[in-house]
């Protein structure tokens, strides 16, 4: 599920797109003459369109992308006429690593946490409390053909200038920086990379500020669907500290979305390229997501834009606040996520009435192996919490980590067992 949030847009020397804002966050772009478009820009404005909603182009009003393209004037060059939208392929370096981002130190004295929710605040009380806590994020790359940069939001979670953000923000960067949102004299911070977990799509920034204000952090376990939750962040990369409001639709997205074992928050709240990072909030300002995708219906399988695909509003996706909070701490402390693992394949199952999680094998010289956990025995529970589901299951392992201890009650030829043993940290393995 590709439909990040992300602003990314070329400058540099070829095809250019329409014109944008210059370089910087602020005016909207300014209205063109109209002038007779060419036959083919038809098509190229059916690819542009699906790119806006990709998060591939940005910086310039959708109701002005139109009048853009129909007076838009491209230069001869090398790829031929009619020309076409350039390859975003030329516009990275193609050796670029994440050795290139602006490396900080982590810090274990600090770790998050999740507060008690107060009252229901109303609108209007939960945007001005959040937007002193949010940041507009720039990241910037130098590639064969000149700059390229992703505009995206981060969520400052400590006074000391600590921020949350979508890795995918800072992806093929070697610059990172950060605006206040509550400070509109456009003052960019330089700011570190501390770590991140690209495959739930996470990473934490340090930026040195003064007089921050961090954001509270709610549970997110405590959503429902039906819950009013409200988006904050930077929609087009200049729509600064813009608000949308809208329920929470369905909770535990997973297999049905990217099945990176991380169930995701789905929700009405309009997001838009820019978001990516941004807070989702709950009724009494509380951060409960990080929003970091929208499904639009408009891509295939292999990301290509469909001219004919219906558009779908309304299907935003954040990351849950609670379950991402046992990676973001791990990254503030070494600097490196964890994937804590039991070491075994299984599946979900129900037997003789009893649903759980069935172990189809276990690996070779893990500690649950060695504690007693066999072929075919079924997982019922996990530190006293009933599991049958996947996502249940790795939720428990996910909180508990590599250092802590896992108690299993595992059901064998009819009879319940517990078995406990520590956990193996998959990503450690993996080098």
């Amino acid at each position: 599920m590709d439909n990040y949030l992300s602003s990314r847009w070329p400058k540099g020397p070829g095809i250019q797109p329409p014109p944008v804002p210059s370089g910087r966050p602020g005016a909207a772009p300014a209205e063109r003459k109209k002038r007779p478009a060419r036959r083919w820009l038809a098509g190229v404005a059916c690819i542009v369109l699906g790119l806006v909603l990709l998060g591939g182009v940005s910086f310039w009003a959708v109701s002005a992308l139109a009048e853009a393209l129909a007076g838009a004037e491209f230069p001869d060059s090398e790829f031929g006429e009619p020309p076409s939208w350039p390859n975003r392929d030329l516009l990275r370096n193609p050796d670029w690593s994440p050795e290139d981002l602006p490396w900080g130190e982590p810090d274990p004295s600090v770790q998050l946490a999740v507060e008690p929710a107060g009252d229901a605040l109303s609108g209007r009380e939960i945007h001005q409390s959040a937007l002193p806590s949010m940041v507009y994020v720039e990241a910037q790359q130098r590639g064969r053909l000149g700059i390229s940069t992703h505009a995206g939001t981060g969520i400052i979670v400590t006074r000391t200038g600590y921020v949350l953000t979508n890795y995918h923000v800072i992806d093929e960067s070697d610059t990172v920086q950060v605006m206040l949102l509550s400070d509109r004299g456009n003052t960019y911070y330089d700011a570190k990379v501390v770590g991140f977990d690209e495959e739930f799509d996470v990473a934490v920034l340090k930026f040195e500020g003064e007089g921050l204000t961090p954001a509270p952090l709610g549970d997110s376990d405590a959503l429902a669907v039906g819950d009013r939750v409200y988006a904050e962040g930077n929609p087009m990369g200049y729509l600064l500290g813009s608000m949308t409001d809208g329920i929470v639709s369905a909770l535990d997205r997973d297999d049905e979305v990217d099945g990176n074992g991380l169930g995701l928050i789905q929700t009405s709240a309009a997001l838009n390229p820019g978001n990516s990072g941004g807070a989702l909030l709950n009724e009494a300002g509380q951060v409960v997501g990080i929003t970091s995708a929208k499904i639009t219906g408009l891509v295939s399988d292999d990301g290509e834009p469909i001219e004919e695909a219906a558009v779908i509003e309304g299907i935003g996706l954040a990351i849950p606040i609670s379950d991402i909070l046992p990676f973001v701490n791990r990254i503030l402390a070494t600097g490196k996520s964890w994937r804590p693992s039991i070491g075994i394949t299984c599946f979900e199952t129900t037997v003789d009435g009893r649903s759980g999680i069935q172990v189809a094998s276990v690996e070779e010289d893990v500690p649950a192996g060695e504690a007693g956990l066999s072929e075919g025995d079924l997982i019922v529970a996990a530190n006293g919490v009933e599991v049958s589901s996947l996502a249940g299951l790795r939720r428990v392992l996910y909180r508990t980590g590599v250092d802590g201890m896992v108690s299993c009650t595992v059901v064998r030829e009819g009879a319940e067992l517990e078995i406990s043993f520590a956990l193996v940290d998959r990503l450690e393995e993996q080098g």
